[in-house]
């Protein structure tokens, strides 16, 4: 990230903070499941590593991902807002303090997402819930915000003014995505949470301030260049762990060995009967 933004990006932060605690946008209804399609390499990097990538905006393959809609701009005024408008690369420097996971929602494993993120390779999907994909979140840093996507017309409606709240629309073009977005940004850290924790380590009251600050600038130190491991609980998070449908029993093998290896239950692990033929 771009440090020479930290205030600009602090201050959207700020604003978007706000409006999330408010809106009902982000309410995520119920408990549904959701799942997460991955390589073989990046299953293997999520159990060594304890951690959920994040990738940053600017990774994103959509152009128009993070962006304001042509409605949004056709409403502003010449005069007195468009002047003020940020550019597209002031967006995206902004948005960079910002990192996203992204997970699919289904009651059932997806045959258009195993193509989409394997392209008939190998790999596996992870399916979990809502409840139980927030609650593994470990890594003290960080304030976890989440929402599902809202997919729009960009030529006829309306995304939002603030930076990191374009983040949560995409183009209806992508509905088949059914996708609910974890995000984290720098400086946002869940206070609650971290005031109960240091209660219950007995943290003396006047360290508090001097222990957020420490990790608040903790947060802006990104794993990597496209983004940042956040830290979880694995056997919060995985409840199960599904083989590609045309992955071979080799793979299956291989996938439960290093379940294994890293002390979780290989009875976790499922090979997809996506494409068996059940019926007689």
């Amino acid at each position: 990230m771009n440090l020479t933004y930290k205030n600009s990006a602090y201050s959207h932060a700020m604003q978007f903070e706000s409006v999330y605690d408010y809106s009902d946008q982000y309410k995520v209804k119920g408990n549904p499941t959701v799942w997460k399609y991955m390589n073989i390499d990046k299953f293997n990097s999520l159990l060594k590593d304890k951690a959920l990538f994040f990738a940053k905006p600017s990774a994103f393959i959509d152009p128009l991902e993070g962006s304001y809609s042509n409605w949004d701009i056709e409403q502003l005024d010449d005069y007195f807002e468009k002047p003020f408008l940020p550019s597209r690369e002031e967006m995206r420097k902004i948005q960079d303090f910002a990192a996203i996971s992204c997970w699919h929602i289904n009651d059932y494993e997806s045959a258009g997402m195993w193509d989409l993120y394997l392209g008939g390779k190998d790999g596996v999907s992870i399916k979990t819930d809502y409840s139980s994909l927030v609650n593994s979140i470990t890594d003290i840093r960080y304030r976890v915000f989440t929402g599902k996507l809202q997919y729009i017309d960009f030529r006829k409606e309306m995304t939002s003014k603030n930076i990191y709240d374009t983040l949560f629309y995409k183009r209806k073009s992508f509905t088949h995505e059914n996708e609910l977005r974890l995000m984290i940004i720098a400086s946002r850290y869940d206070e609650y949470y971290l005031i109960r924790k240091f209660e219950r380590e007995r943290l003396p009251y006047y360290e508090w301030d001097k222990k957020m600050e420490e990790i608040e600038e903790q947060s802006y130190e990104f794993s990597h260049e496209k983004g940042n491991l956040v830290s979880c609980d694995l056997n919060k998070l995985i409840q199960g762990i599904y083989v590609s449908p045309r992955s071979s029993s080799e793979v299956v093998k291989q996938v439960k060995e290093m379940v294994s290896k890293y002390k979780l239950s290989p009875e976790k692990v499922i090979q997809s009967d996506l494409y068996n033929d059940f019926i007689y």
